[in-house]
């Protein structure tokens, strides 16, 4: 949505009919009011009949410019009001905008470039100091649409105020008190009575906290090609549009990839990995801050790395699935849901096209976004689990945990117990590319148990 704005100025401006002569005004039906509602803006009348435009104070056209066109630069973010909510866009978008903004201004009024760059060269510094008042923290209690405001706590709609800062929405304008029949029984073609906890996981989606339920949903497909990942990208795109949804791979949420990888989830309220089949989780903790709410280390390639609170949901498709050890905290951040459709021949599809219609799920699409989210409230209040769920059959005894219990007391040598860590994972055989998690990653691991020492002889563990 912010990538189609026009400033008000730009547009405006040039639907002017502005003269530069009496003859303009008095025989081509041209009009100067517009200068009277402009403080900025003087007209001279010369001799010769010929109008100059004059911009008269830089304050006072800043003023008006920011005003006028709703535009916020706060904490290297940029924001622009679209009419429902405030558009968070990086903040050379803004400062582009009010460089074509002044130029079409400038240019429409016969102005000076030499005063054009002088504005250019102002308004920003002006603006910067303007927005030191803005709010541009998450409201939590709030989801922006088109044309429309939430309240999550008291689940009623209000038309948008400006003044709330309510940052990023979604570009649709929503349907309430409907149900999407056909999408519901769809969903429940494929993933029978837990598809309503699939509908509350969306709606949960909404929502820029980490309140419910810590963890990824992962939807399993033991047999294989069912279409869950077709349906998954057709719901979510639906519901959500392509600017929320991102895709990421879960088996980089770990090791030096990690940093590069919570770069995706920045500004996404959903994010679909296609398929993390036989991935293996060696080091969680990126994992676990992903999905707790907290702090998550960001890092764009040539850009200087930050800490992003992350509040995207995760929804991970698989076949088979992955390997997390059992560290602590893991087993509750597991949501699994098991397809029950079967395989998506040539002969199945056709028979869904008939049970589902393209023309009926587009129709319902609009309503998609509020069920959801009473799907969700729902799930809340009377605190919904999956049926069935398996997560205390697929997660593994964690090698360190292991290694740690063969340990007897003892002061020993970082070094040392690394190369015993080293030697007792092999010895597990796990498989022929598994390898131990690295030095830094277990040094992390040990001072969750173990007082560090540093001495002359280097890093040491009292074990206890």
């Amino acid at each position: 949505m912010a990538n189609e704005i026009k400033l008000k100025s730009v547009i405006n401006f040039n639907q002017l009919r502005i003269p530069f002569s009496e003859i303009d005004e008095t025989e081509g039906g041209m009009s100067t009011d517009f200068v009277n509602q402009l403080q900025w803006l003087r007209l001279d009348i010369q001799k010769n009949g010929k109008y100059k435009y004059l911009i008269s104070s830089v304050v006072d056209f800043a003023t008006w410019l920011i005003q006028y066109d709703s535009i916020i630069i706060k904490n290297d973010w940029g924001y622009i009001w679209n009419g429902s909510f405030w558009d968070r866009v990086p903040v050379k978008q803004v400062t582009n905008m009010i460089d074509v903004s002044i130029s079409v201004i400038t240019d429409r009024l016969k102005v000076s470039s030499n005063k054009k760059r002088e504005l250019q060269k102002d308004v920003k510094p002006f603006l910067i100091e303007y927005s030191r008042g803005f709010d541009d923290s998450l409201k939590t209690n709030y989801i922006g649409f088109k044309n429309w405001t939430l309240n999550v706590n008291e689940n009623n709609f209000f038309h948008p105020k400006k003044e709330m800062a309510i940052i990023d929405g979604f570009d649709f304008e929503p349907v309430p008190n409907e149900v999407p029949k056909t999408w519901v029984a769809y969903a429940d073609y494929m993933f029978g009575k837990n598809a309503r906890f699939l509908w509350a996981w969306l709606g949960y989606a909404f929502q820029a906290n980490m309140s419910w339920k810590q963890g990824a949903l992962f939807l399993l497909d033991p047999i294989g090609g069912t279409g869950k990942t077709h349906f998954v990208t057709k719901v979510t795109q639906a519901m959500f549009g392509s600017s929320r949804v991102g895709a990421f791979k879960l088996k980089n949420l770990q090791g030096n990839n990690a940093r590069f990888e919570t770069a995706r989830f920045v500004g996404k309220s959903l994010m679909v990995d296609d398929d993390a089949t036989k991935v293996r989780f060696k080091e969680d903790d990126t994992f676990k801050s992903v999905t707790g709410g907290g702090l998550s280390p960001v890092e764009r390639k040539g850009i200087d790395g930050t800490d992003y609170r992350i509040t995207a949901k995760m929804i991970v498709n698989v076949n088979e699935m992955p390997i997390f050890n059992d560290s602590g905290a893991i087993k509750r951040r597991l949501h699994i849901i098991k397809t029950i459709a079967p395989v998506a021949t040539a002969t199945e599809i056709s028979k869904r096209d008939v049970l589902f219609p393209s023309s009926e799920l587009e129709r319902e699409t609009p309503m998609l976004a509020t069920y959801a989210i009473e799907q969700y409230q729902q799930a809340v209040k009377e605190d919904w689990q999956i049926f069935g769920n398996i997560a205390d059959d697929i997660v593994a005894l964690d090698p360190f945990e292991q290694w740690r219990q063969t340990l007897v007391p003892q002061l020993g040598k970082a070094g040392d117990l690394y190369a015993e860590y080293e030697q007792f994972y092999m010895s597990l055989h796990l498989s022929d590319t598994d390898k131990p998690m690295s030095k830094q990653a277990w040094g992390r691991k040990m001072v969750n148990w173990y007082e560090k020492k540093k001495s002359r002889d280097g890093i040491e563990y009292l074990v206890t």
